[in-house]
């Protein structure tokens, strides 16, 4: 987490972070694994293409899906899956989860993970 936010604050972007229970301490090591590749990634992607002033992490469970939601406030763009994003759904999928992707005012990436 703190390497995602001094890589954020370096491209003057801030992060607000919210935990609504301890979703972080019941994940296994390759749970971990693969959501550290993911923040990276969308990292990687608001500094690189959102132009964004804020990003917004989220952890929460709802529903029997341990949820983790990057969003940010970047300028409105086309969605391209390249390698990042495909490689990230692929890892998800091999744990049965799930990644949605959407833009409105920013983007929207939500990761699902089975309880």
């Amino acid at each position: 987490m703190e390497a995602a936010r001094k890589t954020l604050n370096t491209a003057g972007v801030v992060l607000h972070m919210e935990t609504t229970d301890t979703v972080e301490t019941r994940l296994t090591a390759t749970e971990e694994s693969v959501l550290a590749l993911a923040l990276r990634e969308a990292v990687t992607n608001i500094v690189r293409h959102a132009h964004a002033q804020t990003c917004r992490l989220r952890f929460l469970t709802t529903d029997g899906q341990r949820r983790f939601i990057i969003e940010d406030d970047g300028q409105p763009g086309d969605i391209r899956e390249g390698n990042g994003l495909r490689g990230m759904r692929e890892r998800l999928e091999l744990l049965g989860g799930h990644l949605i992707l959407t833009r409105g005012a920013g983007t929207r990436l939500e990761i699902q993970l089975p309880e």
